[in-house]
């Protein structure tokens, strides 16, 4: 357990997690110190809080004299490590974890089951949390989701399990965390503006297996090349999920998903039932149905929870349908391989206007081209990163044009749409060149389309 009573304890970064982080060291005794080296709004808002709560505050900056006395330091997740400022601290022996570790060492409850992977965490986690729900199971769902990990610990009891979206960037620095079921999607390019390498955001990936022994389980995407790569190293029980027939876990077959474990041999679901499609999102609902029926939860639960599940706004949302042309927000796309995935998820040839674009994170957008080819009709590029997708995809002989913002966009869009095409809004990259946020700019996105009608 952590001793924090008294303790001097740092936080670098003051969104979400820094600042759940900082009422809660607060809240039991600690001497808190915060350093952001932004100003905003919000930032400023979320210091007059904490100050009047008793912590010391830097913002603007950060100084390594100003945690000069502490005895460990909380990282938020969307801090870089790269920072000079980090290398400082890291060379005077200070400690430093994150917050899901923290929560970790003050949490009750050890049912906790962490879910990462490159694409689809958050909608894994939000069914998982649905079927619980309709089990009636005593459960939090907390972590990159929105909710912080110690922002709940107040509401988790021995009974309750503990539902959380865990990133790379939070399982960098974790120490004890161990999940009693650990659940990777999948890997692919992604966060290469944090990462140097393919390596280096594998092994990140992988730290959320780093605790587990043979008493907790793994489940895997028995299907992800990268995945396969590191599945030696898993000491918990490995479970799978697959879009093949395989000896043990989760898979799809012929419109259905099949349960196949011990001596249980049973249909789970059929995927026509779904208020949800893609590929991507019926290997969502394969890992979500795997970690349930570990958990104990009845197959007809995980069933009824599931069909009645809507999906999430900003994950291939249909905003409206004008003139035959059917507008989708994917904003939530932010690598090239949800990209990939929506296009496999709609139907038919040549009738996708896509609109790509946002900051670079340094993907290869080039191993997108045989998924494009006789989907795509027309590209619309805006954003920081327009210019090198233009470069990698223009061997595709796809008409492409760029556009300033996503009025321009939409504009252009309904403008070469005909009848039976899909305006598809699935960027690709991150959103922080022109947004907050990725759900900011799904937002502007559907506002636009809908100033249309």
């Amino acid at each position: 357990m952590i001793e924090i009573k008294g303790k001097k304890i740092g936080i670098i970064g003051l969104g979400i997690s820094g600042f759940d982080t900082g009422v809660f060291l607060l809240e039991n005794g600690a001497k808190v110190y915060v350093s952001d080296i932004n100003i905003n709004q919000e930032i400023e808002e979320k210091s007059v809080i904490l100050r009047e709560k008793g912590a010391e505050i830097e913002i603007g900056k950060h100084s390594p004299e100003f945690f000069k006395d502490v005895e460990f330091i909380v990282i938020s997740p969307g801090v870089d490590e790269r920072y000079d400022f980090i290398n400082c601290l890291k060379e005077r022996n200070i400690p430093i974890i994150s917050e899901i570790e923290l929560a970790y060492n003050f949490s009750k409850s050890k049912k906790i089951i962490a879910i990462t992977g490159t694409n689809g965490k958050t909608t894994t986690t939000t069914l998982v949390g649905e079927v619980f729900k309709k089990a009636n199971y005593s459960s939090v769902v907390c972590g990159n989701i929105g909710n912080t990990f110690i922002g709940e610990i107040k509401n988790i009891d021995e009974k309750t399990w503990v539902i959380i979206e865990v990133s790379s960037f939070q399982l960098e620095k974790i120490i004890n965390f161990r999940p009693y079921i650990s659940c990777l999607l999948n890997i692919d390019y992604d966060h290469f503006d944090r990462y140097s390498n393919m390596e280096q955001y594998i092994k990140a990936k992988k730290r959320i297996f780093i605790n587990q022994t043979n008493e907790d389980y793994s489940v895997l995407n028995f299907d992800d090349y990268y995945t396969k790569k590191i599945m030696k190293e898993i000491k918990s029980k490995k479970t799978f999920f697959s879009f093949s027939k395989i000896f043990k876990g989760i898979y799809y077959e012929n419109g259905s998903i099949y349960l196949k474990f011990n001596n249980k041999n049973l249909k789970i679901l059929e995927t026509k039932n779904l208020k949800i499609s893609g590929k991507g999102n019926i290997a969502n609902i394969m890992a979500c149905s795997l970690i349930s029926f570990l958990s104990g939860v009845e197959p007809e639960i995980i069933k009824i929870a599931i069909e009645n599940f809507e999906g999430l706004p900003h994950r291939m949302e249909k905003i409206t349908e004008i003139d035959g042309i059917t507008f989708i927000n994917d904003s939530k796309s932010t690598n090239p391989l949800s990209v990939k995935n929506s296009i496999l998820s709609l139907d038919g040839k040549n009738n996708i206007i896509l609109i790509l674009g946002g900051k670079d994170k340094g993907f290869p957008y080039y191993q997108l081209t045989k998924y494009l080819k006789n989907k795509v009709k027309f590209i619309i590029l805006f954003g920081e990163a327009k210019e090198r997708i233009k470069k990698e995809l223009k061997s595709l002989k796809i008409p492409i044009e760029y556009v300033e913002n996503l009025k321009e966009a939409v504009i252009l869009s309904k403008k070469i749409g005909k009848k039976g095409d899909y305006v598809l809004f699935s960027p690709g990259c991150s959103s922080f060149d022109m947004f907050k946020n990725y759900k900011e700019r799904g937002d502007v996105f559907k506002k636009e389309v809908l100033s249309l009608h």
